[in-house]
């Protein structure tokens, strides 16, 4: 049975171009000789190095401890040697990493398996956090620090978070179509940590095969509801979908704890699924990459610290010339100058584009139209706070409200001027943060 839901927040409709790969699927990619693991590849403070260069690992071994506060673990996704400890290019920019010879045998950490009715919800979360385990939806906060809530008693929904809402992406799709079972599995589990009454995966309507998938393994499942959700974009935000699911609106300033809900991607959840019945940390994703200028675009299993080059020559390479590589997807990612960029845990998608579909047109003066006030989901001015940031007044963007911004690029996608709106407000919430820790007021 589909249960379909209402909603009235604004956003757009953007061509969803899942045609390339939905109905592709997954494929384990190949894997480099060489990988890339950075340090930061989670909100938060940078995992700590445990191992030293020339030092053997294998595939599961830990090579960066999560450090107190906000954090996570890093483990290497091959057995191999330690090259380096260095800055190497990231989506982020220049961050530290640690590079992995890989020697080509595989060799694994034995991970103890677990049993789920022998956990406690210490075990529970103990397991994710040994695992590294963050949001794969793109956030890539730290899963365990979301899931050790103050007072848990107050959470009562839990959301699965199956919209994939972004334009090209299918790899949420993909592994709800081949993993339903494990999908919810996790969610059983993620369901024990809390006193849950209403339990919800969404999913856009667009994918009826993952609906109708999902569907069938809830039936072995207490209490578990698939539901159909309208396609609108950003159906997939975190607060976007709670107001949709559930009719309540997190308040500014505020986390969807603080209104008893608690939200994961559904890669989340198979991750989680992966940690507690195999102890499998997270050192492998799947990852749309795709594209018009691509000769084969794919669904691919990687392993994190691939650098993008590799991904792309599973595809085929190159049919034309791309006019750019985005990590993340047209509306929320970031281009890329470097194919030795590597996948992450939060990289869901790798879009390549032609030059005119990147949108490379000369920008013009604004003409005041007001559309990027329409579309934005949570009631800015975009607009406003983009003129603030480029003349440097940024107590004014912060005035503006450039901090509730989700980042999810409707107001770039709809300006017919083509003012980067999202780069602007981007750059606003990096000074705003800056002069915070600065102590200017």
């Amino acid at each position: 049975m589909w249960f379909s839901i209402k909603r009235t927040l604004k956003g757009s409709h953007p061509d969803p171009e899942k045609s390339r790969t939905e109905n592709k699927g997954i494929e384990v990619a190949s894997v480099p000789r060489t990988l890339v693991f950075p340090l930061n590849m989670h909100i938060g403070a940078p995992a700590k190095p445990v191992v030293a260069v020339g030092e053997p690992v294998k595939a599961g071994t830990l090579i960066a401890a999560g450090v107190e506060g906000i954090s996570a673990n890093v483990h290497a996704s091959v057995s191999g040697i330690v090259l380096a400890i260095e800055k190497r290019l990231t989506v982020k920019g220049m961050a530290d990493c640690i590079i992995i010879k890989n020697d080509e045998v595989y060799e694994t950490e034995a991970w103890a398996e677990r049993k789920e009715d022998s956990l406690t919800k210490a075990g529970i979360l103990k397991a994710v956090k040994d695992a590294g385990i963050v949001g794969m939806g793109g956030a890539q906060f730290p899963t365990h620090i979301k899931y050790a809530v103050d007072d848990p008693d107050s959470i009562h929904t839990l959301i699965l978070n199956g919209a994939e809402c972004e334009p090209y992406a299918t790899a949420d799709d993909r592994l709800m179509r081949e993993h339903p079972l494990e999908i919810l599995q996790g969610m059983a589990l993620i369901k024990r940590l809390f006193p849950i009454e209403q339990a919800i995966v969404g999913i856009e309507a667009n994918k009826s095969e993952a609906i109708l998938r999902m569907e069938e393994a809830a039936k072995g499942f207490d209490g578990i509801v698939i539901r159909s959700l309208p396609e609108i974009y950003p159906q997939g935000d975190e607060e976007t979908l709670i107001a949709t699911v559930t009719g309540k609106q997190v308040p500014a300033g505020k986390l969807p704890k603080d209104i008893g809900v608690i939200v994961s991607n559904v890669a989340t959840a198979f991750a989680v699924q992966q940690a507690v019945y195999a102890g499998k940390p997270l050192i492998t994703r799947v990852v749309t990459v795709t594209g018009t200028p691509l000769r084969e675009p794919k669904n691919l299993l990687v392993r994190i610290g691939t650098p993008i080059e590799s991904v792309l020559e599973d595809c085929g390479g190159f049919a034309a010339i791309p006019g750019a590589i985005i990590h993340g997807g047209p509306m929320m990612g970031h281009a890329v100058e470097n194919t030795s960029v590597p996948i992450v845990k939060g990289t869901s998608i790798i879009l390549t584009q032609t030059a005119e579909e990147a949108g490379l047109e000369e920008r013009m003066p604004c003409i005041r139209c007001a559309q990027c006030l329409e579309v934005c989901p949570v009631k800015l001015q975009p607009v406003l706070i983009s003129e603030a940031y480029e003349r440097g007044d940024i107590k004014r963007a912060e005035e503006l409200g450039a901090m509730d911004c989700i980042e999810c690029g409707n107001c770039s996608y709809i300006c017919p001027s083509k003012i980067p709106l999202l780069d602007h407000i981007r750059g606003a919430k990096q000074r705003i943060r800056e002069q915070r820790k600065a102590g200017v007021k």
